[in-house]
């Protein structure tokens, strides 16, 4: 079909230098492009024993085969590389503008090694590729960042920008790369290896066209799954107060079946990932308390408060990715929070309400709201800063730290205030939260054995928010994956 273009770009930070590489058609057809190019391309090119933080590790923004080529539903990126936090295959995915940013620069993915003596970033158009000094964003978070190099790069059009926050500069273990203003591709340390190379974003300003084998084609089949998920919705009588009830419905069943698509399509639509909040609980999907506990430690007068319809009443727009007619993400207007002065955010998903509500007994959504807000900016992954949070609350439940040891802080269930401060605490890896930033593997080793009960990971990362004892092979999931915990 001809979506991939057939070269990459392959930046050397230590000795400062761009190269451009052919890959030969025989590699698509083995591997396709996306991560299945990353792989090939890491395995071959980082030696064994590599330190992920080191000048010998690559870290890899990998487009998709189909992007580009007027597919729906494949504008997703990714980031590769041999991750920090579980010292083997790391990958994280994200949607945005970037993916095909990528390819309108004419590359298929771009893989960096090395390390720079300063901050850089890495800017690409047309006419090839450039490192710039960065020190002049270098502090700055994610978004701020962004910002700036938006108005110094912008020509005629928007660029598309992949950058770390705070946290990836101080090589937290569970950071992120961030795009469009919040949106991450949040697993696997990946933020921590652009930090250690002292890259703090990369900037795409091209417009290349893609070919494709038959356009025609590609268009008329697109036209069609676009008109049927446009004429998809959710029954006007079902709001969002029937997710509970059906959530119930559901746990009485003895089995459960994969939900049509397009019907997928529509909750989507309505409410995006955060349908969950509510549609999880009763059934069993939600991790509750650390994972040790259930619905009836955070029942309905509990997670009513983190209910769909309430986070959309602060919904002021709809967010598109590339190539997407769903529309699943959406900017909240924040403004007058009890916690914080941003003006928007943009909207919490699913996992990241679960990992501070939940998975904490918080329901105080205006301090969801605002953590997403922290985290976002920061570039922290809101999957692995909860479960570490969590973590840190059941220690101190079980008397293995207290007081003294977080800086004075009440870590007890649902305790937000105390929450908000361990994360801006973890962010600048400042006292506790030096100890946590780097996930619970790492912290669980400093507290000792005590702690171990307390620790849930899967090969050093922390796991998604859908609870295994619902659906235990999600378990084997997590355990087996080759980047593992991930709900993917």
């Amino acid at each position: 079909m001809h979506g991939y273009l057939g070269k990459i770009l392959v930046v050397d930070l230590s000795n400062q230098t761009i190269t451009t590489e052919t890959i030969d058609a025989g590699i698509y057809e083995s591997f396709l492009s996306g991560m299945g190019l990353g792989a090939y391309y890491l395995y071959k090119a980082i030696p064994a024993h590599a330190d992920p933080l080191g000048p010998e590790n690559i870290i890899g923004f990998v487009s998709g085969l189909l992007t580009g080529t007027g597919s729906l539903m494949t504008g997703r990126w990714m980031v590769v590389c041999k991750s920090p936090l579980t010292g083997g295959w790391g990958d994280a995915n994200c949607g945005g503008t970037f993916s095909i940013a990528i390819k309108r620069c004419g590359y298929d993915a771009i893989f960096v090694k090395g390390m720079s003596s300063h901050p850089v970033y890495l800017y690409a158009d047309n006419d090839g590729a450039q490192i710039r000094n960065a020190e002049h964003v270098w502090g700055k978070d994610a978004v701020e960042a962004e910002t700036i190099l938006q108005k110094e790069s912008r020509k005629n059009k928007p660029v598309s920008i992949a950058v770390i926050g705070t946290a990836g500069e101080k090589r937290s273990l569970i950071a992120g790369v961030v795009n469009d203003q919040g949106r991450i591709a949040a697993r696997s340390g990946v933020g921590a290896v652009m930090g250690s190379k002292r890259l703090k974003a990369v900037v795409l300003n091209g417009a290349q066209r893609v070919a494709c084998h038959d356009k025609k084609q590609v268009m008329k089949i697109s036209k069609e799954l676009s008109v049927k998920i446009k004429n998809s919705n959710i029954p006007k009588i079902m709001g969002a107060w029937s997710l509970p009830f059906i959530s119930k419905l559901m746990s009485k069943m003895d089995h459960a079946s994969a939900l049509d698509g397009i019907f997928a399509a529509a909750v989507f639509k309505k409410w995006g990932t955060i349908y969950n909040n509510a549609l999880g609980m009763e059934n069993g999907d939600c991790p509750v308390k650390n994972w040790q506990g259930s619905v009836k430690d955070f029942g309905w007068r509990k997670y009513r408060k983190l209910n769909p319809g309430r986070i959309l009443k602060r919904e002021s727009k709809k967010y598109t990715c590339y190539s997407c007619v769903i529309a699943c993400g959406g900017i909240c207007n924040i403004k007058g929070i009890k916690y914080g002065t941003f003006s928007h955010t943009h909207k919490p998903e699913y996992e990241t309400c679960n990992a501070f509500g939940a998975l904490l007994l918080n329901d105080d959504l205006e301090a969801i709201y605002y953590i997403n807000e922290l985290l976002n900016r920061a570039g922290m992954d809101s999957i692995s800063a909860g479960n570490t949070v969590a973590f840190a609350m059941e220690c101190f439940e079980n008397g293995v730290i207290d007081e003294k040891d977080t800086d004075g802080l009440v870590l007890r269930w649902g305790n937000a205030e105390a929450i908000i401060e361990l994360i801006k605490k973890m962010i600048q890896r400042e006292g506790i939260g030096d100890l946590l930033a780097d996930g619970v593997k790492k912290a669980m080793a400093h507290f000792g054995k005590h702690s171990r009960p307390f620790g849930i990971h899967a090969g050093g990362q922390e796991p998604g928010m859908h609870d295994s004892r619902m659906d235990p092979m999600l378990g084997v999931h997590f355990s087996v994956e080759a980047s593992p915990g991930k709900h993917t």
